[in-house]
């Protein structure tokens, strides 16, 4: 994987460039609107982005919070140095030495990765400027996408539901939270004035101004999937992938209903066949 890939020559010489900036991180479920929130982030000319999609970050930071939760009333290291520490091994690894450029041009530093509470809670206190925009999506819509997605086509219907529904714990975790901004995949498609609002009260809250760059990558944003039975014209227009429940079976929209149901009322979204 490329993203671990080190140069043998290179040697880590003094304090990383960017060990003080704040993170403004993309984050959410995949097929929820994530690699689209990923690019308008990294679209913004002050905030260098490692430009691509990858879950390291959950894996470190839910790992060393389960660790912090362990420590003796006297660890062998503070809090402050511990998480410090974590927070230059991702520096190291998402913007290594061989690839800093420039690095007074930049304010803050930005990439994705799915959460979920605990490694939230770990990610802040490795960065204390942070902000986290988070993107949900129509659990039907999520559903649909991934079973439709060479990516994912190890996945049983049922499986994707629970994947969707676990996910309520971050919706649940970031209602108390001010560094985390909700978004919504339908603001994609019909409230633009809302994602700009939202990416403009992100990108202040760690200190930036908002840049109407960030709102280019919105011109390319559908890349649909094409689910079973779907006419292809169908699965172009986002009003008719709202309606792909119909393609369910039965049993399909039974198991959604049973597993997603409290989940789709916490995100606000109603089950349209009941």
């Amino acid at each position: 994987m490329a993203l671990f890939k080190f140069n043998r020559n290179e040697r880590s010489t003094g304090e990383h460039p960017f060990i003080e900036r704040p993170l403004i991180i993309a984050s959410g479920l995949g097929r929820s609107g994530t690699t689209v929130l990923r690019q308008c982030l990294a679209a913004h000319p002050r905030v260098a982005s490692y430009n691509k999609e990858c879950n390291y970050i959950h894996n470190l930071m839910r790992a060393a919070n389960l660790h912090v939760e362990t420590f003796p009333e006297s660890p062998p290291v503070g809090r402050r140095e511990f998480w410090k520490v974590h927070r230059r091994a991702l520096l190291d690894i998402y913007w290594p030495q061989a690839n800093w450029r420039a690095p007074d041009e930049y304010s803050a530093i930005s990439t994705y990765s799915m959460l979920d509470p605990r490694a939230a809670i770990g990610l802040k206190d490795a960065f204390p400027r942070l902000a986290i925009c988070y993107i949900v999506r129509n659990g039907i819509e999520v559903v649909s996408s991934y079973n439709s997605f060479r990516g994912f086509k190890d996945m049983t219907f049922e499986d994707v539901c629970k994947l969707w529904s676990l996910r309520q714990d971050m919706l649940q975790y970031q209602s108390s939270q001010s560094h985390i901004f909700l978004f919504r995949h339908e603001w994609l498609i019909d409230e633009l004035e809302a994602f700009k609002r939202q990416m403009a009260d992100a990108v202040e809250s760690i200190g930036l101004n908002f840049d109407e760059a960030c709102l280019a990558p919105l011109s390319t944003r559908f890349h649909p999937t094409r689910f079973m039975g779907e006419e292809r014209q169908a699965a172009k227009d986002p009003a008719q992938r709202t309606q792909r429940w119909k393609l369910w079976s039965d049993v399909q929209r039974e198991t959604f209903a049973t597993i997603c149901g409290e989940a789709m009322e916490n995100h606000g979204y109603e089950i349209p066949w009941l």
